[in-house]
């Protein structure tokens, strides 16, 4: 990311970049691991709500830099990213909401 000259853009890649690294040392070996006993389901809910709030911060910046984008085709794909990534956090959050009703 060499090309990166935008102190706004660079620090938006850098927390996406953390992000990632996170998610892949810490959170991924955990739920790859077989050996683990399931999740309880109050423990899934927190999981599903965790993954929606990941997804929605995401589509939020994908389309906030919709706008920001200089090419002719790079509004409308972060755009529908945006869209996508929100709806997806969408989907979570109804069966977030499905799993705590079946708990109550």
């Amino acid at each position: 990311m060499d090309s990166v000259t935008d102190s706004g853009i660079r620090a938006m890649v850098d927390a996406v970049d953390e992000a990632r690294r996170q998610l892949r040392e810490n959170a991924l070996p955990k739920a790859e691991d077989r050996g683990r006993e399931r999740v309880p389901a109050a423990e899934a809910v927190v999981m599903l709500g965790s993954l929606a709030d990941l997804l929605e911060v995401t589509g939020e910046l994908a389309a906030a830099l919709s706008e920001r984008m200089a090419t002719h085709q790079s509004p409308d794909v972060y755009h529908q990213a945006g869209v996508r990534l929100r709806g997806e956090a969408g989907n979570l959050r109804e069966a977030e909401r499905k799993v705590a009703e079946r708990l109550s």
